[in-house]
């Protein structure tokens, strides 16, 4: 399990800006049949996921709706998981149940001891996706929504090596509240949002996390149904408004309804985050919920 030791001093940290640290949500797959496994839970292909290399998929209930987003880190004689806050269990619960007795794969909570350090905004490199050992830290930059994000993953003492050199290096440690801007701002769902929403991947800008074309998985039937229409009922807008929205439903005036996963204050405005019907979605969109003045900055 995430074994050797690490020289943290290798790693690069140049024009790294903001990083955030989480200390849990990890889980890894241990055993010959740790794949098939994911392969047939999660939407996305991974029965032929390389050694060494990393991909997003989602974890659904049966209606399609949403449990997790897992990062997906081959690291050769493990399969390492770091799932969205707070969404972890409920993911190991449904990993637990869709193990067949034929198969041989052990599932591990990794949430004490080791941490995974994200690093947002930094130079795009030509080997995205794949991870880069170091001892016992793992490192892959990814794309998410056309950001250049690195991930680290390792025992906590060597990503707060990782973190130290972050900091000297002029990188700023997100707060929760600039965290959550930084999510409504790029149209990120967070676990908050899977928790307490269960969107459709579809309904949220993840069709990257899908594979159209695989086999069964928890949740399929819905996702292809919903493909086949291509026509979405509600999309995933970030807004602007002179007030905070309450989180929940809001009624549009003139009809149609705005759904609102979060809202911050930024500077003098309000930026939310949610899901509106496509025909108000596109960007410089006007409209009004009660006396608040709304309008769409961006549709994801």
């Amino acid at each position: 399990m995430l074994t050797s030791l690490v020289d943290a001093d290798n790693h690069s940290v140049e024009n790294m800006t903001y990083h955030h640290v989480r200390n849990a949500d990890i889980t890894v797959l241990i055993g010959k049949d740790s794949l098939d496994l994911l392969h047939s839970v999660t939407t996305q292909d991974v029965s032929d996921l390389d050694d060494n290399s990393c991909v997003y998929g989602s974890i659904l209930q049966s209606n399609g709706r949403m449990i997790d987003r897992i990062l997906i880190m081959n690291l050769g004689d493990q399969i390492a998981l770091i799932h969205l806050d707070g969404c972890a269990e409920n993911s190991r619960t449904l990993l637990s149940k869709s193990v067949s007795w034929k198969q041989e794969v052990r599932i591990i909570p990794l949430d004490e001891g080791f941490s995974s350090i994200w690093v947002y905004d930094v130079p795009e490199l030509d080997n995205l996706w794949s991870i880069d050992v170091v001892g016992q830290t793992y490192s892959s930059q990814i794309s998410n929504l056309n950001r250049q994000i690195v991930v680290h993953l390792g025992p906590d003492s060597e990503i707060n090596t990782i973190e130290s050199e972050l900091i000297a290096n002029g990188s700023k440690l997100h707060t929760v509240e600039s965290l959550r801007l930084d999510a409504i701002l790029n149209g990120i769902t967070s676990g908050k949002t899977i928790r307490e929403f269960q969107p459709i991947p579809l309904e949220v800008g993840l069709e990257s996390d899908i594979s159209f074309t695989k086999g069964c998985y928890t949740g399929q039937e819905i996702i292809a149904r919903m493909d086949a229409r291509e026509a979405l009922a509600r999309t995933l807008v970030t807004i602007s408004s002179d007030s905070l929205l309450d989180v929940g439903n809001h009624k549009i005036v003139g009809g149609g309804k705005l759904v609102v996963f979060d809202s911050v204050a930024d500077s003098v405005q309000y930026a939310s985050l949610g899901l509106i019907h496509p025909d108000f979605a596109e960007s410089g969109n006007k409209f009004n919920l009660e006396d608040i003045n709304c309008t769409v900055v961006a549709k994801w």
